[in-house]
């Protein structure tokens, strides 16, 4: 890892709000662009089409990251000023929630990590999630499937992970959705990221109410807001 990278790791506490920089600060493959007055920075990673601008914003390097990814994150304390930067992108916010301190009880339905090389079997998958689980898979965060008899119908992993915490995404095929397979996979990922000592951190667009209301009636507690600035498609 880079000495830049380093010391704005040091510099960011693990704090819910900065999991997905952190884990982009992280990564070997994302870019870096700070300012003039080391007062804030702009990191994005191409292969996870993800950038993030924390505190003062440098215009060019937000410009840079945005050719590169789709979804760039801000903050309230600057988004103003990163929005009037991307006049293509879409800002909405988003609730960050953290998980309770008592874990909910194991689900009714059948859970269980799947490996890399169950990946192939997933035909039934729309070729989106197939194309997003395999890379998870290939980059050996864990995944957890619930299952209908054998088939495995919604899924749950780590989006991104320091330290401490961990990023909750799911994803239910839709003949199964509104039935509890995806809070059954996700608590059966929260068990098993417990054993290494790291806590969830679930964000939702504040426009999901569906992923807004299973947070919270899985004891997940908001703490903290987000913007997600997205390139526009119209």
């Amino acid at each position: 890892m880079d000495q830049l990278k380093q010391r704005y790791l040091a510099l960011l506490p693990d704090l819910p709000r900065w999991v997905e920089t952190r884990a982009l600060l992280s990564s070997a493959r994302a870019m870096v662009a700070e300012n003039a007055t080391r007062s804030g920075f702009v990191i994005w990673n191409a292969d996870d089409d993800l950038g993030s601008v924390v505190g003062e914003p440098n215009p060019e390097g937000v410009v840079r990251a945005a050719e590169c990814v789709s979804q760039i994150l801000a903050f309230p304390e600057n988004m103003e000023q990163v929005r009037a930067i991307l006049g293509g992108f879409q800002a909405e916010p988003a609730a960050v929630f953290s998980a309770p301190a008592q874990l909910p009880p194991l689900p009714l339905h059948p859970c269980r990590q799947m490996g890399r090389h169950e990946m192939a079997r997933l035909q039934h998958l729309p070729t989106e999630l197939w194309d997003e689980l395999s890379d998870v898979a290939r980059s050996g965060r864990p995944i957890v499937a619930a299952f209908d008899g054998a088939l495995p119908v919604a899924f749950a992993y780590v989006a991104s992970e320091t330290e401490a915490l961990w990023d909750v995404s799911i994803d239910t095929i839709a003949s199964h959705r509104r039935r509890g397979y995806a809070a059954a996979a996700v608590v059966s990922l929260m068990h098993l990221m417990k054993q290494s000592g790291k806590t969830a951190v679930w964000g939702a667009l504040v426009s999901n109410a569906a992923s807004n209301n299973l947070a919270r009636r899985l004891g997940f507690v908001e703490v903290d807001t987000l913007w997600v600035l997205a390139r526009s498609t119209t």
